[in-house]
């Protein structure tokens, strides 16, 4: 990624970083998930991750992402949902109907603060994310594999029930 992106993801991280503790989570809560943001985070750089995670998707053409955190918004939110647990961190979901959709982040249901760990996909092009459009949804098994991939390759699939 070219540096001025580089810099850019890295800003987009720390202010996710600032957002979980604005929320009101408690201690330990408030460690695993900035835990789990700059895992996700970080291994949205991995090729590797990647390709286990798209592979399959793409016949292996993962190329098409040009930005670090391009494509990850089902798979980490899913995955960030599951282990933080579902009751209190909501998956929500853009069809799409939206211009730039689909699209899927989190919503932090005790504080109802939005929480989407790929937003930087959309606004480091300027493009700013229709929240309001966004909706409650449930994955079903086909749709959730790229999520379990993701955690495979992370070493996570241990962590949550399938």
């Amino acid at each position: 990624m070219r540096p001025e992106k580089e810099e850019f993801y890295s800003r987009a991280t720390s202010r996710l970083m600032r957002k979980l503790e604005s929320m009101g989570l408690d201690k330990e809560e408030l460690r695993k998930a900035k835990r789990f943001t700059l895992l996700f985070r970080n291994s949205f750089k991995n090729r590797d991750v990647k390709l286990a995670t798209f592979a399959p998707d793409l016949d292996g053409d993962i190329d098409v992402f040009t930005y670090d955190a391009d494509g990850f918004c089902k798979s980490s939110s899913y995955a960030f949902s599951k282990l933080m647990g579902d009751k209190e961190w909501q998956l929500m979901y853009i069809n799409e109907m939206w211009t730039y959709g689909p699209h899927h982040y989190l919503m932090h249901m005790p504080s109802k603060t939005v929480f989407d760990l790929t937003e930087d996909q959309y606004t480091h092009s300027g493009i700013q994310v229709a929240y309001f459009l966004g909706r409650p949804v449930t994955l079903n098994k086909n749709e959730n594999q790229s999520a379990l991939r993701f955690m495979d390759a992370l070493g996570l699939n241990n962590k949550m029930d399938r």
